[in-house]
């Protein structure tokens, strides 16, 4: 399992490849990159903030790392798991979570409620921000369903199935 230091998005590695760079509609301060890089996903983060009582401005940035085949799996895990009752295999009554294995790395896709969405979370990698916490990323609903980026997903994870991603 490689090891990541956080990636400048505009300084990309030669082998680097940007696949995405996007807004939350219901989260527009934060911009997302998502990178395919070593056979990894890496969705990195930034968000320029602004202390009102001193004036400063200060970037924030962090970055999560999912094996590439996370991009077929979260269509899958939203549609099969999420999408389905108990009955027709769906994650039980009452859960907000399900928790899997993608290429060898234990991931948890969590149903979230501030913004609403689903926050995807890798249990192997911790955050570049705070050690103790685990690397995710929040997808809203509204970045999901209504602006496409299930559809990208989708898109990706065609791409990674013919081996052009």
């Amino acid at each position: 399992m490689p090891s990541f230091d956080l990636i400048d998005p505009d300084n990309l590695p030669v082998d680097a490849r940007l696949l995405l760079r996007s807004r939350p509609p219901d989260e527009p301060k934060y911009e997302h990159f998502f990178i395919v890089w070593q056979a990894y996903l890496l969705v990195y983060r930034q968000a320029l903030n602004r202390f009102s009582k001193t004036g400063e401005s200060e970037w924030t940035r962090n970055q999560a790392e999912f094996p590439l085949a996370i991009v077929g799996w979260v269509p899958w895990a939203l549609e099969n798991k999420f999408f389905k009752g108990p009955r027709e295999g769906g994650i039980a009554a009452g859960s907000i979570h399900y928790k899997d294995t993608v290429a060898g790395e234990p991931v948890v896709l969590n149903r979230s409620t501030k913004p609403p969405g689903y926050s995807l979370v890798n249990m192997t990698r911790y955050s570049h921000i705070n050690g103790r916490s685990y690397q995710q990323v929040q997808l809203t609903d509204e970045w999901l369903f209504g602006d496409g980026l299930l559809e990208q997903f989708k898109e990706w994870a065609r791409q990674y199935e013919a081996g052009a991603l």
